[in-house]
């Protein structure tokens, strides 16, 4: 995210492994979470988005989606305003 408030996305992953292993993708956050900058450049994203994100063919609903799912992983990982 920007100073100015706007979000930059650099790509969607779908991590959650095809073979059921990893139905909610966690054991990649974790991976990714072993990083430099400790995953916080990614986001998980809670089933029912998810199924909204495949299934709208809105650019702007999609767009809205990915949004709200940034914020809401930005205001958990940066807790309560001081």
């Amino acid at each position: 995210m920007t100073p100015d408030g706007v979000v930059e996305l650099v790509a969607l992953i779908n991590a959650v492994d095809e073979e059921g292993t990893d139905p909610d993708g966690e054991a990649w956050l974790a991976w990714r979470r072993s990083h430099e900058d400790q995953g916080l450049g990614c986001a998980p994203i809670p089933p029912t988005e998810l199924t909204r994100m495949e299934t709208t063919e809105d650019p702007d609903e999609l767009r809205a989606i990915v949004e709200s799912v940034i914020l809401a992983d930005r205001r958990i990982k940066q807790g309560p305003p001081s």
